[in-house]
């Protein structure tokens, strides 16, 4: 008889209660593995939805950034309002003079350089870049001189040069 319990108790270790562990050990392994990238992917996560908050709030700063940069050239109109903008702030001796276009980028936005000079007081000029600030087109602001005239009459001589740009799509 207990050569009979002996072969049952080796059968049973054998045939059930090894392959038994071995697949628990192994269950266990792979379920340490999945916690440990679950913390990962969670952490990932994390990092994802504060990109998202980062990108909204970008979004927010710069408004419909595709709204302020124009398909097609459209610079006409862009320096008549600049004119118009100039003569409202009272300044004189007005020169708005396009320069010749370059391609920025392969992904087809262009830049137009204005060059403008204008005379008129230091608060009148300080006006003018305020209300460029009010154009729906983007304008970046490159170069920005300012000469005081022989007469000791308040007027200043600016001279700038502004980019604007426009895409093709």
């Amino acid at each position: 008889m207990s050569i009979a319990v002996v072969t049952l108790a080796a059968a049973f270790i054998l045939l059930q209660y090894l392959p038994l562990d071995k697949k628990t050990k192994s269950l266990k392994a792979a379920n340490t593995r999945l916690l440990v990238e679950n913390t990962a992917v969670s952490a990932r996560l994390e990092v994802l939805l504060q990109m998202y908050k980062e990108i909204e709030k970008i979004k927010e700063q710069v408004g419909d950034f595709d709204a302020k940069i124009p398909v097609g050239r459209s610079h006409g109109l862009f320096l008549h309002n600049l004119t118009s903008v100039m003569q409202k702030q009272g300044l004189s001796e007005l020169v708005v003079q396009p320069g010749a276009e370059t391609d920025t980028t392969a992904c087809g936005l262009f830049q137009i350089p204005v060059h403008i000079r204008c005379k008129g007081k230091l608060v009148q000029i300080f006006r003018f870049f305020k209300a460029l600030e009010g154009f729906e087109r983007i304008i970046q602001i490159e170069e920005v001189g300012l000469t005081a005239n022989d007469k000791i009459d308040g007027d200043v001589t600016m001279q700038a040069k502004v980019n604007i740009f426009y895409r093709t799509n």
